[in-house]
């Protein structure tokens, strides 16, 4: 046959492979195993449920009660304002912690030193005292005049003091959080903005903080 003389169709046709038929892998254990979990489940449930020692109706009655829905709206909203305090004053003890100033990047690691070391039942409990610490707060002028005076036992700001809190201690780990964060940026990117001629402080900001927030940030996985 000559070199320029193109195939015939049929003997295209008959080189290419047949196309191969996958057959998914079977997994009988899996089945098995949730057979179990769910039998087990189920008689846990039915054992719960027709147990007269366990005072259904008392839970009920102490569930749908005023006072615990109060009790959960505040918790709620204890939480809420805790974590959106905690997020943005993690976000500054992170950039603190590796910041090439010394006084800012030390006070920071006593900070995390502090409210990671000891336990939040124990810096809750002083927040709880704190009106009968300082009873007092007056702002101004050392040995000269005030401008502002505070009576801390006249305000009756538990849940503040609640929130203030939770809150700082939370925002020691979450400044650990976003430095592990800010630490998978790559170093080419600090350097890409350091050549542009960006401060220390436009880098973190404008470059290597939005990218790490991609990391801090959770993504639901996908397929």
């Amino acid at each position: 046959m000559p070199a320029n003389e193109s195939r015939p169709p049929d003997a295209v046709v008959a080189s290419e492979p047949e196309p191969i038929k996958a057959v998914p892998l079977r997994h009988p254990g899996r089945w098995v195993a949730a057979v179990v979990v769910l039998a087990l489940f189920g008689l846990f449930v039915y054992g719960a449920a027709t147990n007269e020692a366990f005072h259904w109706d008392v839970y009920g009655q102490y569930l749908f009660d005023k006072r615990i829905t109060a009790a959960a709206w505040k918790t709620i909203q204890l939480t809420v304002l805790a974590m959106v305090i905690a997020i943005v004053l993690g976000v500054v003890l992170a950039v603190m912690r590796l910041s090439p100033n010394p006084v800012l990047r030390s006070a920071a690691w006593v900070y995390l030193w502090v409210f990671r070391g000891t336990p939040v039942y124990v810096q809750l409990v002083f927040w709880g005292l704190f009106p009968s610490i300082y009873k007092t707060i007056d702002v101004g002028i050392p040995f000269g005049p005030q401008f502002a005076h505070f009576d801390i036992q006249a305000l009756e700001a538990a849940f503040l003091f609640a929130v203030i809190g939770l809150a700082l201690n939370e925002a020691a780990y979450m400044a650990e959080i976003v430095r592990a964060g800010v630490g998978s940026v790559s170093e080419g990117q600090t350097e890409a903005s350091t050549a542009l001629g960006m401060s220390w402080a436009q880098t973190m900001r404008r470059t290597v903080l939005p990218q790490a927030m991609r990391v801090i940030i959770p993504r639901p996985a996908t397929s």
